[in-house]
């Protein structure tokens, strides 16, 4: 399905180029409270033999994110803007160390739809972003991601030891979440840098797995 906005109207392409991290949130269905709690973290790494546009590409792979991603039991891109820059998509997860009841070995699940946007590199901005924002969730007052990949030619200008070859990929992953729930929001606050730390590992082993296809998305 198309979304009805696209990026040829002179709106639009502001609207594409503005940061979904300066949005205000619009979810739908959910009460919100003046207390949220807002939770981040940032992971940062560096990806051995794969191309940040390899990395973008399965990133932008939604519809594939519950063949591999933990927590993460249904992702579907819902539409796409005719511009192809800009996408809803829908996830169903799990929430790590909260049951659905004590002594139950489910997971407390959320489904939310965010709007995702996608900005591949270019020749005057080295710089491969995914910027995700939701729009509509029962549980979380906003919660937003952002990846940012570059290209590392030479590792030893980094790490400071013997060159390797490359390709290498920096990548820079945050994570902002913003709660109401105190019991979710105590959870959250003692796991959030650990998966986000397993959801970096989780695509690069996808990436590992899948053969790079600089011409399609993977």
């Amino acid at each position: 399905m198309r979304m009805r906005y696209c990026c040829k109207s002179s709106t639009t392409k502001q609207h594409c180029n503005s940061s979904i991290f300066r949005h205000q949130n619009r979810s739908i269905g959910a009460a919100r409270y003046r207390s949220a709690t807002t939770h981040s973290h940032v992971h940062q790494s560096v990806l051995t033999n794969i191309h940040p546009q390899h990395l973008y590409n399965i990133v932008n792979n939604v519809d594939n994110y519950k063949d591999f991603l933990p927590y993460c039991h249904e992702s579907k891109i819902l539409q796409t803007a005719s511009c192809g820059t800009m996408m809803d998509a829908v996830l169903r997860v799990g929430l790590p160390g909260l049951s659905l009841s004590l002594g139950s070995n489910s997971l407390l699940e959320e489904r939310y739809v965010s709007r995702v946007r996608m900005i591949p590199a270019s020749e005057t901005t080295p710089l491969w972003t995914i910027e995700a924002k939701s729009i509509q969730s029962n549980l979380f007052d906003s919660l937003k991601s952002r990846w940012q990949l570059s290209l590392i030619d030479d590792y030893a200008n980094v790490n400071g030891q013997q060159q390797q070859t490359g390709p290498f990929c920096n990548v820079n992953f945050e994570v902002e979440i913003q709660l109401s729930n105190p019991l979710i929001s105590f959870t959250l606050d003692r796991v959030l840098k650990d998966v986000a730390k397993a959801q970096v590992e989780a695509f690069e082993k996808r990436c590992r797995a899948v053969p790079f296809d600089n011409e399609s998305k993977t």
